[in-house]
């Protein structure tokens, strides 16, 4: 399929984050050691940290553009380990940026079942148009509408920014080379960036955006940790019943040793 003009201009801008709005943007983005406005909720835990005290190195593309551009509609994914008996997610935080100011429309928020450590492409959880809570300059904080409660195990925090770019420009999700767990995954199904990422691979090392190193985004899962299972107890009937339960048995057992 042959390309517009405009479109083709706009390919190299979508591959990094290499023009910006303004110089903030470009030193957030070259490895600054910037935090980009995150501060937690201060109302519930932090579940996982991956964004306080590590440097953004770089960003990757998470946008679903006007139709025009649908080719190039991608995805952000990250891993992350639920201990414990189980988390209750409410609010998801990321460090990002924008190219031209944006602001952002809205998001979504997706978390997965991991499958060989690679999003399963199955949510658990997923919400689709999300407002979103707080916007300092393309990092996000998200209060979820219905918590998202999780067992131990480990999942993968999907993102996309519903943003026009002939309107707002673009969003990058920000990311540090301080890796743990999986690398980030991305994904671009129309292979509008030619990465031929159009199924979940490593963002950095195989798709080649982002800087294209291994990386993992920045972001942070705040919520409640869930409680241990209810064990059922015994009320003074069902100990009434056990007793005789177990005098009956006893009582034939020793009628039993008798004869």
């Amino acid at each position: 399929m042959k390309k517009n003009k405009l479109a083709k201009a706009i390919a190299p801008l979508l591959l990094s984050v290499s023009v910006a709005a303004s110089s903030a943007d470009i030193a957030s983005e070259s490895g600054v050691g910037i935090n980009n406005g995150f501060t937690p909720s201060g109302t519930l835990n932090v579940l996982w940290d991956q964004i306080t005290g590590l440097v953004s190195t770089n960003g990757a593309p998470d946008q679903d553009f006007e139709a025009a551009f649908d080719v190039y509609d991608s995805w952000g994914a990250d891993d992350f380990v639920v201990g414990g008996f189980g988390w209750s997610v409410q609010r998801v935080n990321t460090q990002g940026t924008y190219s031209a100011g944006g602001p952002v429309n809205t998001v979504d928020v997706a978390i997965q079942t991991d499958a060989g450590g690679a999003p399963s492409g199955t949510a658990v959880c997923d919400y689709s148009g999300l407002t979103v809570s707080t916007d300092v300059t393309g990092s996000y904080g998200i209060d979820l509408p219905t918590s998202c409660d999780l067992p131990t195990g480990t999942y993968w925090l999907v993102m996309q920014s519903n943003m026009d770019f002939g309107v707002a420009g673009q969003h990058f999700w920000s990311n540090t080379t301080t890796t743990s767990g999986n690398l980030a995954h991305w994904i671009n199904p129309g292979d509008g960036f030619g990465s031929g990422c159009t199924s979940w691979q490593p963002a950095g090392s195989v798709c080649g955006v982002g800087g294209g190193v291994p990386f993992d985004n920045l972001f942070s899962l705040e919520g409640t940790m869930l409680p241990p299972p209810i064990i059922p107890s015994l009320n003074w009937l069902g100990l009434t019943l056990m007793f005789l339960t177990l005098g009956f048995v006893g009582h034939k057992f020793i009628k039993k040793q008798e004869i």
